[in-house]
C-alpha cells in the first residue's frame, strides 16, 4: 500500500493570494489533490515522504491554494499509474518516447540528475567511457527508470540491463560479482558516492565514468480528468516560487542539511 504523506503548506515568504475554498470546490477539488511520488530517490524523495522534490511540489501547489496528498510508492507503480490514468501525476520522471501522448511533463524540471557508472574495484571495466560499453556487459539499473539515450545505446551494442528495486540493490549486486557495472542516478546535492555508502559497499565499488545528465520532472496523465488542470496549476505555482526566490532558499536549506550528515 502507498504511504500517504501530507507535508505542511507553510506560508511561502509572504507571497501569493491562495484560492478560497469556494473557488477550489467550484473547480472540483474539495479533497486534496492526490499525487504519487517514488520512494527511493534520496534526497529528493524518500520512503518517509520527505525530500527536496516533495517539498518543492507541495509548495508549488500551496502557492496557488491547493492542498496535496502524496502517495509514496515504488517508482514502477508510480509510473504505471500515471501512464494508465489512475492518478493525475507522478514524480520523479524523465522524458522518454514511451511517455509521448500519455504523459505531459511540467514546464520546468524539479532537478537535474547525473547518471554515473560504478565498477568493482577488483574487476574494473575495460571501457573508459560510456560509448565503449556493450556486449557482454551486465549493467544494473532501476526498474522502469528513464535513462539518457547515450546509456540506452549500450544496450543496443549488446550490454544487458538488469533492473532492480533501487540503486542500492544494483550496487550490492555489483559488489557480489553478479554485475559488471551499475548505472546510478546521482545528484549535485549529495554527490554520486552517496549511493555506494548507503548500500554499504563503498569499500568494494568505485566511480568509473559519467553518463549523460538528465532533467527530472513531475509528469501528468493526459487521460486522468484532473491531469491537465493539475499541470496548469503546478506550472503557475512553480513560476511564483521562482519569482519569490523560494526555490533557491529551499535548495540552500537542503544543501546545508545534507552537509551535516
Amino acid at each position: 500500500m502507498p504511504v500517504a504523506t501530507r507535508l505542511p503548506c507553510r506560508p511561502l515568504l509572504g507571497l501569493l493570494l491562495p484560492l478560497t475554498m469556494a473557488q477550489a470546490m467550484a473547480q472540483g477539488i474539495a479533497e486534496p489533490l492526490e499525487i504519487l511520488v517514488e520512494d527511493a530517490a534520496e534526497p529528493f524523495s524518500r520512503a518517509d515522504g520527505s525530500g527536496y522534490a516533495n517539498e518543492l511540489v507541495v509548495a508549488a501547489y500551496a502557492a496557488v491554494g491547493i492542498d496535496v496528498k502524496l502517495g509514496v510508492v515504488p517508482y514502477s507503480r508510480c509510473k504505471a499509474m500515471v501512464l494508465d490514468g489512475s492518478v493525475a501525476a507522478c514524480f520523479n520522471m524523465a522524458w522518454e518516447k514511451a511517455l509521448e501522448g500519455r504523459v505531459k511533463l511540467a514546464d520546468e524540471p524539479l532537478y537535474k540528475a547525473h547518471g554515473v557508472y560504478f565498477q568493482h574495484k577488483a574487476r574494473p571495466l575495460a571501457a573508459r567511457k560510456e560509448s565503449e560499453l556493450g556486449k557482454p556487459l551486465r549493467i544494473g539499473t532501476v526498474k522502469d527508470y528513464e535513462y539518457a539515450d547515450s546509456a540506452l545505446q549500450a544496450r543496443l551494442r549488446g550490454a544487458v540491463f538488469f533492473p532492480g528495486r533501487s540503486e542500492q540493490v544494483s550496487l550490492k549486486r555489483l559488489a557480489q560479482g553478479k554485475l559488471d557495472a551499475a548505472l546510478v542516478i546521482g545528484n549535485d546535492l549529495q554527490g554520486s558516492r552517496y549511493w555506494a555508502e548507503s548500500a554499504g559497499v563503498a569499500d568494494q565499488v568505485e566511480l568509473a565514468f559519467p553518463s549523460t545528465p538528465t532533467l527530472v520532472y513531475i509528469g501528468f496523465s493526459t487521460s486522468h480528468p484532473q491531469g491537465q488542470w493539475a499541470l496548469d496549476k503546478f506550472n503557475q505555482g512553480y513560476k511564483l516560487l521562482r519569482e519569490t526566490g523560494y526555490i533557491g532558499q529551499l535548495r540552500k536549506k537542503w544543501v546545508a542539511q545534507l552537509s551535516l550528515h
